[in-house]
């Protein structure tokens, strides 16, 4: 099957630059990994053969017009840390979020449930890569994500924010003190399964989060557990991962 995606641009054009912000919603399909990391799996943690893995990355940095050096990935942690990174370092430890002010440097968030955030201020220059599930969300790493933006110029009023393909609350039943400790944090994340179990919706938290902080927000894709074009770990278990990919370039 042909490579399915979602991306978008955001350019800014004035007399003394012209800025364009980029970001890129991949699926699982238009790789080359077996099952049951079929086929477009951008994880080296999963279990899946890591030369597919090199592949399925380069894939991204094509798309994006950069060598897969300059593309930095994360090894995601459930956490609210971010990583300001200025070049090409493959892959970061233990962060839910990378954030950069160098043009042409790609950062990735990976996801399969999880909600992935991309967060662009085409105007400073400033881009960031988020993955959030649940616990993310209660302990405000899209918040700590945007500090890290601000810190480098970056202006709430200018971010830009799209919420990836992730599990739909209605898909995501928990048991009841976990959804207790989400609605708390997010109200907006409340949700019930249709067999009346306590769930949350991670992306109508996160994005009730980020609408209180002044910024405009969009969702891109469906629910990952409905979609059989996603990786979903709640429907399948041993899974692949897609992801986020975000730039900005002159």
């Amino acid at each position: 099957m042909s490579a399915a995606y979602w991306r978008g641009s955001i350019a800014l054009a004035e007399a003394t630059s012209s800025h364009q912000g980029h970001w890129l919603f991949t699926s699982r399909f238009g790789g080359v990994s077996d099952a049951p990391f079929d086929d477009w799996n951008l994880a080296a943690h999963v279990g899946d053969d890591g030369a597919a893995v090199l592949t399925n990355r380069r894939r991204v940095a094509e798309l994006a017009g950069v060598n897969v050096e300059d593309v930095v990935f994360m090894r995601q942690c459930h956490s609210a840390d971010v990583e300001v990174v200025e070049s090409g370092v493959g892959e970061v430890q233990s962060v839910d979020g990378l954030v950069t002010a160098t043009p042409d440097l790609v950062v990735v968030a990976l996801s399969a449930d999880c909600v992935p955030v991309s967060m662009v201020d085409v105007q400073a220059g400033v881009v960031a890569a988020v993955h959030s599930g649940w616990q993310g969300m209660v302990a405000g790493v899209v918040d700590t994500a945007l500090v890290a933006m601000q810190d480098l110029g970056a202006a709430r009023e200018r971010i830009r924010v799209s919420l990836g393909p992730a599990i739909c609350g209605p898909c995501y039943p928990v048991p009841p003190e976990r959804a207790r400790i989400a609605a708390q944090a997010a109200p907006a994340s409340a949700a019930t399964s249709p067999d009346g179990q306590p769930a949350i919706d991670v992306r109508a938290g996160l994005a009730a989060q980020l609408r209180a902080a002044g910024i405009v927000v969009e969702y891109v894709g469906g629910c990952t557990a409905e979609d059989p074009q996603l990786f979903s770990y709640r429907r399948d278990g041993e899974t692949g991962r897609q992801g986020v990919a975000v730039w900005w370039n002159r």
